[in-house]
């Protein structure tokens, strides 16, 4: 009867230990994604307001380069997005279906696509019926997407006429309201 006793309590004691020790490694776990969010929520993303945009210089998907001064003149919304990443994908979509009404505002909607592969955002374009405009921009060799601190994607960076910020930020529910606004005020 004894040894039971003691087993017991050795056992109970194990159970306690372990837990404790999964109760440590949780609180771990939690601390540093409090961290990592943040970190995220701080995170600067995009230029700031009413400052100049920098040059740039990248390849539509048929090979042609274009620079900042092919869109002087015009009201521009760069989405920088990646093959990689199921969001920006997600959001092609209502992307296309926006860029049709910005289009008739006079803003043109142009995707930035980060990654060094042509072919497969081709083919995502493709698939997914996108009739936007794409630049490759890849960031190991570009620095397009560093320039305009898309540190982020799906991000965005809205110019004015006059190739100056007029909204930058992650692309989320703002932004439709930040385009929208923008295009009756330019």
């Amino acid at each position: 009867m004894m040894s039971f006793s003691i087993a017991n309590s050795i056992l109970q004691w194990s159970a306690i230990l372990l837990n404790l020790l999964l109760t440590i490694a949780l609180l771990r776990q939690f601390n540093q994604l409090s961290d990592s969010i943040a970190e995220f929520s701080g995170m600067e993303s995009g230029l700031e307001t009413g400052s100049r945009a920098p040059d740039f210089e990248a390849e539509t998907l048929t090979g042609e380069t274009l620079t900042l001064a092919d869109y002087m003149g015009k009201v521009v919304s760069f989405i920088f997005v990646s093959t990689h990443c199921d969001a920006c994908i997600d959001k092609f979509p209502a992307l296309n279906a926006f860029a049709d009404k910005a289009k008739q505002a006079g803003v043109e909607v142009v995707l930035v696509n980060t990654d060094d592969d042509k072919g497969t955002i081709a083919g995502l374009v493709q698939k997914h019926g996108v009739s936007l405009p794409v630049l490759v921009a890849p960031i190991e060799s570009n620095p397009f997407a560093r320039n305009y601190r898309a540190e982020a994607v799906p991000s965005y960076c809205l110019l004015n006429p006059d190739s100056y910020i007029e909204s930058a930020g992650l692309l989320g529910p703002k932004w439709e309201k930040q385009i929208t606004q923008a295009w009756t005020t330019v």
